[in-house]
Order: structure tokens, then C-alpha cells, then sequence
């Protein structure tokens, strides 16, 4: 008796065990019937993983609030602009693809030099900036006076300029007749650019009337069921639901990363990238 005790403690260890590791998250939406309805999410594995364990379900399941974060801003390229003349100096940072600023300096008649600088810009991007550059001599009433310099004359926006990251350019602007400032408008023309994303092979599920699909790495198989296992490790997965007949549904579904051992390594909890 003692010896059929002790089995069945052992058994029901085993068992606990088992569930434990392989444990599984899981989420809850709903898809309208909107053509081209997506919902997008993303799903991140860490420590040991070997794969991703995936299974869509349609109908109503209820399940916890999840925050909804907000992508990440992609940084612009920029321009720097600094004038300056003897001992004196002003600056204007971070003109952004697509603006203009002014930066003015108060240094009364003479040579003034102006420097651009592509210095703290978004090095992701490698097309080269383009720029002009428009000057004005003021007197203290803000008329404009004479000047001159080998970029364009008074008054005049100059031709367009390229400069290259991480590189800088340098003009002489001379102001004479009762000058009191220097005023310069740095344009910046550069074309706002977004990195492109690679497109990567999919491994696709079907659950009645929706189909999911999870993207990750270079290799991937198709499965014809409800169930995928996407061999790629660590890293982000990215999990798409739709309706190729553009049916409303509510569905739900359960993930979990596994080591090749099959045991849940560290699974993140899922983010939504996209609500429709």
C-alpha cells in the first residue's frame, strides 16, 4: 500500500511538471469585416528558446487587458548651423529633413563664417543631405544692408548642396554699410526616408474562415492546420490574423517558446502592433 502511495505521489509530480513546462500564453481578439482586416502582433523569445509553438483558435475566449504600445519614432536626419565672427559664436541644431531655421549673430560689420555639419544625425540613413542657404545684413532697424560671399549673393537662396554624414562645410558671408547682424535660413531639402524592411518567408495557419501567419527568420515551413512550430531561436516573431473572406470573428489563440528539449524557455508576453 505504502509502495502504490509513493507511485502515484510520483506520478502526479511528473505530471505537474510536464504542465508547468510546457505552459502556455495565450490571447484573445476580435476581427472586423473590414476587407483587409489585419491584426498584427509581435511575440518575443528569449533564454533557450529553439522554437516557437503557435495555435489558433476561432471564438470568444476572454482574456486580459494588454497594453498596446506605440512604435518608435524613426529619427530624421539633421543639419547643424554655427556662425561665427572673432571670438563671437551661435548655433542652431537639429534642422530635420524637410524644415528650416534661421540662426542670426550680432557681430557689426566684417567676415562671418558659417559651418554646417551633419554631426548626431541618424546614421541608418546613407543617402547624403541636400541644403541651400539664404543670407540677409541687417542694420539695427532689421534693413537690410550690402554683403557678399562666394556661396550666392544678398538676398538670394543658393543653389542646392549636398553634404554627407558626419561631415562638415564651411562659407565666408561679408556684411558692410552699418551692419549690426547676420541672419542665415538653413534649409534643409533632404526627403524624409524610411529604412526598408526585408521581406522575409512565412509560415501560415488556417482556422476555419481566419488564417495566421508567423514571420520570422530565413527558413520557414507551411503547415495546413491550425498549429505551427516556427524553428528560428531567440528574437522577435512577428504574428499576423486575418480573414480571407472578410468574415467577422472573435478568436483566440496560445503560444509558448520551447527549448529542443520541448520546455518553456522565457516567454515574453504579447504585444499588439495592430487593431482592426
Amino acid at each position: 500500500m505504502k509502495k502504490i502511495a509513493q507511485k502515484t505521489l510520483l506520478s502526479l509530480l511528473a505530471l505537474s511538471a510536464f504542465e508547468s513546462a510546457s505552459a502556455l500564453d495565450s490571447g484573445a481578439q476580435s476581427l472586423t469585416t473590414t476587407i483587409g482586416a489585419t491584426d498584427y502582433f509581435k511575440i518575443t523569445c528569449a533564454g533557450d528558446t529553439d522554437h516557437l509553438n503557435f495555435k489558433l483558435f476561432e471564438g470568444g475566449v476572454t482574456a486580459a487587458s494588454i497594453l498596446i504600445p506605440e512604435s518608435p519614432p524613426i529619427l530624421p536626419q539633421i543639419l547643424n548651423a554655427t556662425l561665427t565672427k572673432l571670438k563671437l559664436t551661435t548655433t542652431t541644431s537639429a534642422i530635420a529633413a524637410g524644415t528650416n531655421k534661421d540662426v542670426t549673430l550680432k557681430g557689426r560689420n566684417g567676415a562671418y563664417t558659417l559651418t554646417l555639419d551633419t554631426f548626431g544625425t541618424n546614421l541608418t540613413l546613407k543617402t547624403a543631405q541636400t541644403y541651400s542657404v539664404q543670407y540677409q545684413c541687417l542694420n539695427a532697424a532689421k534693413i537690410v544692408t550690402t554683403g557678399s560671399s562666394t556661396l550666392v549673393k544678398l538676398g538670394i537662396e543658393s543653389a542646392t548642396k549636398t553634404l554627407a554624414n558626419n561631415k562638415t562645410a564651411k562659407y565666408a558671408i561679408n556684411c558692410t554699410e552699418k551692419t549690426d547682424s547676420l541672419k542665415v535660413k538653413i534649409i534643409n531639402k533632404t526627403a524624409a526616408v524610411k529604412p526598408i524592411s526585408p521581406v522575409i518567408p512565412v509560415v501560415s495557419a488556417s482556422s476555419g474562415n481566419l488564417t495566421a501567419q508567423v514571420i520570422k527568420g530565413a527558413n520557414a515551413q507551411n503547415t495546413i492546420d491550425d498549429v505551427l512550430d516556427v524553428q528560428e531561436g531567440n528574437g522577435d516573431y512577428s504574428l499576423m490574423v486575418n480573414s480571407p473572406i472578410n468574415a467577422a470573428k472573435t478568436y483566440s489563440f496560445q503560444y509558448s517558446c520551447l527549448n529542443t528539449k520541448n520546455v518553456e524557455a522565457k516567454t515574453s508576453p504579447f504585444q499588439i502592433l495592430q487593431n482592426q
